[in-house]
């Protein structure tokens, strides 16, 4: 049985957005620009990028189905612990019709979504929520918010956090026990066709390229 958790979800579909967005902002090593740039206006004081080459268990997660998100990743980690309005540009990032509204929406500005060029589900660690974004709402009506810390979900669904253990330097033993002290990312690499965003797969080895050229 899957956790309960609260939705996440802007008031429309915007995978074709997302698809607009993208033909504006570069691929390439562009993206850790962009990711660099909204740490940057968050005010963390650190950016950490890591590429984790491994795939992971899949026997407890919060949806049997999300296992196509367990192999290799980009890792964004900063200082910072997403504020209420950092969440709340998020969904505004979906909903906002007028282009000229981006610019106005908070530090999660609209080259946020420049991660898309390599991901179709972003997820991310911040405080006690546990976020998982899906625009195309293929397992969830948008995305979902959970609170790991409160139903200490790590030991139900274990599976689901390891990819997070290292970075955030949890107890392989008992993690997650109380909230992380800042923000950490993961972007799992798009390996299939099957997105309304983009039709293009990212190998480990062009994460490493885009480092370099980073």
């Amino acid at each position: 049985m899957e956790p309960e958790g609260d939705d996440f979800k802007p008031n429309e579909p915007y995978t074709h957005r997302l698809r607009r967005i993208l033909d504006e902002y570069p691929d390439g090593s562009q993206v850790l620009r962009e990711i660099l740039q909204n740490s940057d206006d968050a005010k963390s004081t650190e950016q950490i990028f890591i590429l984790d080459h491994n795939t992971y268990s899949s026997n407890k997660l919060f949806k049997p189905e999300l296992q196509r998100f367990q192999g290799p990743a980009l890792l964004a980690i900063n200082s910072e612990t997403f504020k209420e309005r950092d969440f709340s540009s998020l969904l505004k990032l979906a909903d906002s019709e007028k282009r000229d509204q981006f610019d106005k929406i908070g530090v999660m500005g609209v080259g946020f979504n420049s991660i898309y060029h390599i991901t179709d589900s972003p997820t991310f660690i911040t405080g006690d929520k546990y976020v998982i974004l899906d625009p195309h709402e293929w397992y969830y009506n948008g995305g979902k918010s959970f609170n790991f810390v409160e139903k200490n979900l790590a030991e139900s669904y274990r599976d689901q956090f390891n990819p997070f253990i290292i970075p955030c330097n949890e107890s392989r033993t008992s993690p997650f026990k109380k909230p992380f002290k800042g923000t950490i990312f993961r972007y799992p690499l798009r390996d299939n066709d099957q997105s309304d965003i983009s039709k293009k797969i990212y190998k480990p080895q062009e994460i490493l390229d885009m480092f370099h050229k980073f």
